[in-house]
């Protein structure tokens, strides 16, 4: 038969199968579609915004930057920042909003970013939030020579006017804190037994009590030192380690409150790290899927009424969410082929419908194979121009085949396969 009359077939077949979704279309085979990054996010027609820019001179060339504090004239609430270079070259390791209640939100966007001097503005998300916003935050290092840029906000209440960015050398590589952090725990864990050992309530216990504040004052200051960092391993050691402490000592005695304010502050400390990336303690996608799932195990072994459990929880997940994210960045910078980026994408796909509804990794697989097949994809967009018709109808019947395999295959992934070989055989797509 003439491959022509072979391609119509294939294609009235698709439309038909397209028309009549099995059950797996309703249900697992179906796949969220990752956002591009919305590097021209559009606002609502009947909300005009408001813009207002500041600048960051003489960027550092250090490596892994250095933080730079826009402060905001008036507190506002805003609804996106571009970042734009004015002068040379800089890498952007993260951008964050800092509320009004000191709450910081991460812009996910402009996290991992190379901006040029030439190149157009590069856009945050949509910010959802209505807190009113005091300052913007940029870790960001020079890339080979002065760097100079611009930081413009917008809201829909009135023009933001922002100062001039100033340094926070506050997170960088200069020197690891691990060992001297060592060293600032024993004072508190000789005035934890100390005060352990008292009598509730006695003056040996106040006494005791009032050493270790000013001892765990003292290690949290020196694990946020300006200039330094713990690393990722110790972190999740001491954070182990306080919350054990937490859960086991006397209820309402003086360790309780201060196990309780070093498990938070260390938490703090690894969840501003995971959002900052510095280039001494990056944290891959798999690293985050193997740390999220050794705290929620710890998590299942703890008391329902642990003290430790509810942050505890909260840091699991948080950890785990991250995976996703840091794997789409991951996967774009990967330059994966059709074949590669579809063949990790069923991977994780498979590993999604085998484990059980609840399972804690389960989302997070499903997520990462949604960002894998969208890869797939858009590299199938330049190859399919150089196939010829017997390989786009090989692929066709490939897919049309995965399309119909009742679950085995994310059916609205295929379904977009299908459109593109489609479109680049005939010349139009099989579903408008």
């Amino acid at each position: 038969m003439h491959y022509g009359k072979i391609l119509l077939l294939v294609l009235a077949s698709a439309q038909m199968a397209s028309a009549n979704p099995s059950a797996a279309d309703k249900g697992r085979g179906q796949l969220p579609k990752p956002p591009a990054p919305p590097t021209q996010p559009t606002q609502p027609p009947s909300e005009a915004t408001y813009s207002g820019t500041g600048r960051i001179e003489s960027i550092t060339r250090s490596v892994g930057g250095e933080i730079y504090r826009l402060e905001l004239i008036k507190a506002l609430p805003l609804v996106r920042i571009e970042l734009s270079s004015k002068l040379g070259r800089a890498k952007v390791y993260s951008a964050t909003l800092v509320t009004t209640q000191n709450d910081r939100i991460p812009l996910r966007q402009l996290t991992g970013i190379n901006i040029n001097d030439g190149n157009q503005p590069v856009s945050s998300e949509i910010v959802t939030t209505q807190a009113s916003i005091m300052a913007v935050e940029v870790l960001a290092e020079a890339m080979g020579g002065e760097a100079a840029m611009d930081i413009t906000a917008h809201s829909t209440k009135e023009a933001p006017r922002l100062a001039v960015g100033n340094r926070i050398p506050e997170y960088s590589c200069k020197r690891n804190l691990d060992a001297l952090l060592k060293d600032k725990l024993e004072p508190v864990q000789l005035w934890v037994g100390r005060a352990e050992g008292a009598a509730a309530g006695s003056v040996q216990e106040k006494f005791a009590g009032n050493q270790l504040k000013d001892q765990v004052r003292e290690f949290i200051s020196t694990m946020r030192t300006n200039g330094a960092y713990a690393s990722s391993a110790y972190l999740v050691t001491l954070i182990n380690f306080f919350a054990d402490q937490y859960n086991a000592v006397r209820v309402g005695g003086v360790s309780e409150p201060a196990y309780r304010d070093l498990l938070s502050a260390t938490m703090d400390v690894l969840t501003i790290a995971m959002q900052n990336e510095l280039p001494c303690r990056k944290f891959s996608s798999d690293t985050l899927l193997k740390m999220s799932a050794e705290f929620h195990k710890k998590l299942q072994t703890m008391a329902a009424d642990a003290r430790a459990r509810a942050s505890f929880e909260k840091l699991a997940i948080k950890v785990r969410d991250f995976a996703p994210e840091q794997y789409r960045k991951e996967i774009l910078a990967a330059s994966l082929t059709f074949r590669e980026g579809e063949a990790q994408g069923l991977k994780l796909y498979k590993e999604y419908i085998a484990a059980k509804d609840g399972e804690f990794l389960k989302d997070a697989s499903k997520n990462m194979s949604a960002s894998a097949f969208l890869v797939a994809e858009n590299a199938l967009k330049v190859e399919v121009r150089m196939m010829d018709v017997e390989q786009r109808y090989q692929m066709i019947v490939e897919f049309q085949a995965k399309y119909n395999s009742n679950g085995e295959y994310p059916q609205a992934v295929a379904q977009r396969y299908l459109n593109i070989l489609a479109e680049y055989t005939l010349g139009y797509k099989l579903i408008h």
